[in-house]
């Protein structure tokens, strides 16, 4: 997580656990254990005096004390990296730097694989910068190039490629996330019967050309069961009003295990979503060279 030496570590260990919802996946986040993770909430709790999360079996949530630390402490961070990034600037670092956007369900991870196996072939240096997809999606996007230089994400909705420049980089599987507590949750593979009489959330229509394509083939083949649209993109708010509601959602196998209260399930239709590097149409010299040689080890 960026800014960690300008904020106290313990606030943004807090951070990511209210991102991830887990102890144990904000330790995979961070590179540490959950024993420590725990500690340093509990450190922080006590020198605060305020209860900052309340644990279930579930998971973690903030508290409304918490909600309101969590985003004065994200303001906080968002005022700081930008003083970091205006004196890296200054300070002639950010030249050769590339900065990769990264979120819960648009991971860096697919392009830091394609990267280590290139990287040693150039100066350019990578700082990965973390985003929100629910509240900023939107806002990078359309200033790529300045905060952020490139994210990694499904790249077939055709405003992407109006908006920005697209590297596509392979294939997400379409699959069916289904509610841990419903019955389909025991299934290792789901076929269209299984689905009669459900109900789906799928991206609403015109934003991407594969869901349009299931979209259709429900309503030609399959009218038993019914579509809810979701928002113009996912977010983790999306996989919760699911969840609190017992729908099915259409997802990608890259998105297995964002949210503790759905499992991931492989479907019949063999849909697939193309994925890629989105980058400005204006990029900076360094940002097109990183682009080419991405390309190049694809």
């Amino acid at each position: 997580m960026k800014g960690v030496s300008l904020l106290d570590q313990r606030v943004n260990t807090f951070m990511t656990v209210v991102d991830s919802g887990s102890f144990s996946r904000a330790a995979k986040t961070l590179y540490i254990t959950p024993v420590s993770v725990k500690k340093q909430l509990d450190s922080l709790e006590a020198e605060l005096g305020i209860e900052l999360l309340e644990r279930t079996n579930r998971g973690v949530t903030p508290t409304e004390a918490g909600r309101m630390y969590f985003e004065s402490a994200r303001q906080a961070r968002s005022i700081m990296d930008a003083s970091l990034q205006r004196a890296r600037f200054l300070g002639g670092f950010a030249a050769r730097r590339i900065r990769v956007g990264t979120s819960l369900l648009r991971p860096a991870s697919k392009l830091l694989e394609v990267w280590a196996r290139v990287g040693t072939e150039s100066d350019l240096s990578i700082e990965v910068v973390p985003f929100d997809d629910g509240t900023e999606l939107d806002d990078v996007v359309k200033h790529l190039g300045e905060d952020i230089d490139c994210i990694i994400g499904p790249c077939d909705a055709p405003h992407w490629h109006e908006a920005c420049s697209v590297l596509k980089l392979g294939f997400y599987d379409c699959r069916v996330a289904v509610p841990r507590k419903r019955a389909l949750a025991c299934k290792p593979f789901l076929t269209w019967d299984d689905l009669c009489g459900e109900s789906i959330m799928l991206v609403r229509g015109g934003e991407s050309p594969v869901m349009d394509s299931i979209r259709a083939e429900i309503e030609g083949y399959h009218p038993e069961v019914s579509v809810v649209d979701a928002p113009r993109f996912y977010s983790i708010e999306t996989f919760n009003y699911c969840e609190s509601r017992s729908l099915l959602m259409e997802t990608l196998d890259a998105w297995e295990g964002v949210h503790p209260g759905f499992v991931t399930i492989p479907m019949d239709w063999g849909y697939r979503v193309p994925f890629g590097m989105l980058y400005a149409k204006r990029a900076s010299n360094a940002m097109r060279e990183f682009a080419a040689l991405v390309e190049k080890a694809i």
